[in-house]
């Protein structure tokens, strides 16, 4: 019999699958009812399968979309803080081919639960991500 992996492992597989755009994995990491609330969008998706096409979506308007972790605390009690800075290129909105770069600081809450990924939820601030947007 196998134990199942930490808290801490998955969310580094979960980063790690952020960054590959790899929005199956993703779904796999999640248990099926799992949850995910953007916090600053008052928006919940239900179930592993609507987090995953939410990536996918995401992943497909930022196509160099990726993030830097600068700190994941705990993990003892199955939640993991991620700290991090999500970078990516925006098109701008005036139909122009030209985009610019965007940064935005965040945290997210992962709660695991027997190897996978029970509920997470999204931290940043929704002013900033429009400035740059902008």
């Amino acid at each position: 019999m196998t134990d199942a992996p930490s808290a801490a492992e998955v969310v580094k597989k979960l980063y790690a699958a952020y960054d590959r755009h790899d929005h199956t994995a993703i779904q796999e990491l999640y248990r099926h009812d799992a949850t995910h609330d953007e916090i600053s969008q008052s928006k919940t998706k239900q179930g592993a399968a609507d987090i995953a096409t939410g990536m996918q979506k995401l992943f497909a308007w930022l196509p160099d979309i990726h993030w830097k972790v600068n700190a994941m605390v705990g993990g003892e009690d199955g939640v993991v803080a991620v700290v991090y800075v999500m970078h990516a290129t925006v098109p701008l909105k005036n139909g122009a081919t030209e985009t610019k770069p965007i940064s935005l600081r965040g945290v997210q809450l992962v709660e695991v639960e027997n190897g996978r990924i029970r509920h997470s939820e999204d931290y940043w601030d929704a002013a900033t991500f429009q400035r740059q947007l902008s």
